[in-house]
């Protein structure tokens, strides 16, 4: 049944809720049976999905977990209680949402998209194996992407800036709106947001919607060691936040205990200290900033930097980001699809800074000294393949 889903790569990226709802309908309308907790946001909110489903599962509930992308296998996508959803399961739901795809009208923009088809089989999945509560992270912007026919018991919007611009816009307020299309009538909404433009933005929704907004300020704990950085304490408050608001009986203890066991693959991820090595799946200038204020702080000096990233990706300023923390940059491409050619990136950073092609990220891994600090980054995609390759 993978067959299926990678027949369905060509048709990309297609936003709507039309296609979602058939699909939903055919299947029995499984987001109705379960309670959810929804999180939109354009850096952090995989980190706050997981935070957030950590802290449910010390608090004894039975929780799913739906995020995107996945590093090696779709099965990562969807998890309950920490546990990845079984292939032969994977399977199962994959045919049944198949079927229900059959009234659908065939062509480019009404055959459902792969995340389209993933959402239909967590929610599935979830229904049937009677979660207390899902969260469930949006894969693109908000309004029109495919988790948003959820009535969740609180939102998450843990910050704008700008990424995808060719769909959701060029402005702050513009993507704003596109995230804040997530908030529901009465239901209350947690954001890590403070940029006045996308804050307004925000505000004015929860407004019109009668939602309640509370702004996370930062979790003074010190109880999340796997997810390193300054930027993870406010995904933290975001997390603490809307639990409280949704109305779950959690401890503190169990909140403390959630944080600190949270596991996020790919995400400021040490795999070796001697030689140091990092990768991390950050891909806008948003991302890398926040990674070089955390490698600063915790692990200072040149790296030897491996980078990839898709074709719509923003990689000057990514890595005009990145360029006090690099040493020599290795340019390479990721496996996917959307892969940006590797020579374009080198002929811009050629005149920045000391740069190398590696058309393969084999090759990449093999110009690297040994020596220097190692950081592999620009993609989850590209981190993937670092890690196909380690345990090749």
């Amino acid at each position: 049944m993978y067959k299926y889903l990678q027949s369905l790569e060509k048709f990309g990226i297609n936003l709507g809720l039309k296609r979602i709802t058939h699909l939903l309908d055919r299947l029995e309308n499984p987001q109705l049976k379960f309670k959810s907790i929804h999180i939109a946001g354009t850096n952090g909110k995989g980190s706050t999905a997981a935070m957030t489903a950590s802290i449910l599962k010390e608090a004894g509930y039975k929780v799913g977990l739906y995020t995107s992308p996945h590093i090696l296998d779709y099965t990562e996508r969807i998890k309950i209680n920490g546990k990845d959803i079984s292939g032969s399961e994977l399977e199962e739901g994959l045919r049944r949402v198949k079927r229900a795809s059959e009234g659908l009208k065939k062509g480019k923009k009404a055959e459902p998209t792969i995340f389209e088809v993933l959402t239909a089989v967590a929610f599935w999945y979830f229904a049937k194996k009677k979660v207390d509560v899902a969260v469930v992270e949006v894969g693109l912007g908000g309004r029109l992407d495919a988790t948003n026919v959820l009535n969740p018991l609180v939102s998450i919007i843990t910050n704008i800036d700008l990424e995808h611009t060719e769909v959701l816009g060029r402005t702050l307020a513009k993507i704003a709106k596109e995230k804040a299309a997530i908030i529901k009538p009465a239901v209350p909404v947690v954001t890590a947001e403070t940029k006045p433009e996308p804050l307004r933005v925000i505000r004015k929704a929860a407004e019109k919607a009668g939602s309640l907004l509370v702004q996370a300020k930062g979790y003074d704990s010190k109880t999340i060691p796997n997810l390193a950085g300054e930027h993870q304490k406010l995904n933290a408050a975001c997390a603490v936040s809307a639990v409280r608001l949704a109305g779950i009986n959690v401890t503190r203890s169990q909140i403390v205990s959630g944080l600190r066991k949270t596991e996020w693959p790919g995400r400021f991820q040490v795999i070796s200290r001697k030689p140091l090595i990092i990768m991390d799946g950050a891909h806008n200038p948003a991302g890398a900033k926040a990674l070089k204020v955390t490698i600063q702080q915790r692990f200072p000096g040149k790296y030897t930097v491996i980078y990839g990233c898709q074709k719509t990706k923003d990689f000057k300023k990514f890595l005009q980001e990145l360029k006090p923390i690099i040493g020599q940059l290795i340019i390479t491409s990721s496996s996917h699809n959307q892969a940006a050619d590797p020579r374009a990136i080198a002929r811009w950073a050629n005149s920045q800074m000391p740069v190398h092609l590696a058309h393969t990220v084999g090759v990449a891994v093999l110009r690297w000294d040994g020596k220097s600090p190692l950081l592999i980054t620009g993609s989850l995609y590209l981190v993937a393949d670092v890690f196909k390759l380690l345990s090749a």
